[in-house]
Protein backbone atom coordinates (compact mmCIF):
# COMPACT_ATOMS: atom_id res chain seq x y z
CA UNK A 1 0.00 0.00 0.00
CA UNK A 2 1.57 3.80 -1.08
CA UNK A 3 1.39 7.02 1.45
CA UNK A 4 -2.01 7.73 -0.76
CA UNK A 5 -4.28 4.80 -0.15
CA UNK A 6 -6.97 4.55 2.00
CA UNK A 7 -8.37 1.68 4.19
CA UNK A 8 -11.21 1.85 6.08
CA UNK A 9 -11.71 -1.04 8.66
CA UNK A 10 -15.23 -1.87 10.34
CA UNK A 11 -14.92 -1.64 14.35
CA UNK A 12 -17.58 -4.46 14.70
CA UNK A 13 -16.27 -6.88 12.26
CA UNK A 14 -12.67 -6.20 14.12
CA UNK A 15 -14.22 -6.71 17.47
CA UNK A 16 -16.22 -10.48 16.05
CA UNK A 17 -12.86 -11.09 14.83
CA UNK A 18 -10.59 -10.91 17.97
CA UNK A 19 -13.74 -12.57 19.90
CA UNK A 20 -13.76 -14.94 17.27
CA UNK A 21 -10.29 -15.96 17.15
CA UNK A 22 -9.84 -16.04 21.76
CA UNK A 23 -12.75 -18.35 21.52
CA UNK A 24 -10.77 -20.93 18.65
CA UNK A 25 -8.05 -20.72 21.34
CA UNK A 26 -9.68 -21.62 24.21
CA UNK A 27 -9.90 -18.26 26.02
CA UNK A 28 -12.46 -16.03 27.15
CA UNK A 29 -12.38 -12.18 27.32
CA UNK A 30 -15.32 -9.47 28.20
CA UNK A 31 -15.92 -7.43 25.22
CA UNK A 32 -15.65 -4.56 27.34
CA UNK A 33 -12.06 -5.87 27.78
CA UNK A 34 -11.32 -6.29 23.70
CA UNK A 35 -12.98 -2.76 22.93
CA UNK A 36 -10.30 -1.38 25.59
CA UNK A 37 -7.45 -2.84 24.29
CA UNK A 38 -8.47 -2.27 20.43
CA UNK A 39 -9.13 1.47 21.28
CA UNK A 40 -5.74 1.71 23.02
CA UNK A 41 -4.63 0.08 19.98
CA UNK A 42 -6.17 2.46 17.90
CA UNK A 43 -5.29 5.45 20.04
CA UNK A 44 -1.11 4.25 19.98
CA UNK A 45 -1.59 3.89 15.75
CA UNK A 46 -3.11 7.82 15.74
CA UNK A 47 -0.30 8.97 17.92
CA UNK A 48 2.54 7.14 15.56
CA UNK A 49 0.78 8.92 12.81
CA UNK A 50 -0.22 5.37 11.13
CA UNK A 51 -3.66 6.10 10.98
CA UNK A 52 -5.17 9.22 10.62
CA UNK A 53 -9.19 10.57 10.44
CA UNK A 54 -10.63 11.05 6.93
CA UNK A 55 -11.93 14.36 5.74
Amino acid sequence: MSDQDIQIIDFEEMLRFVERRLAEAGKYVQRDAIIMILESEEAFLREKGIIQDME
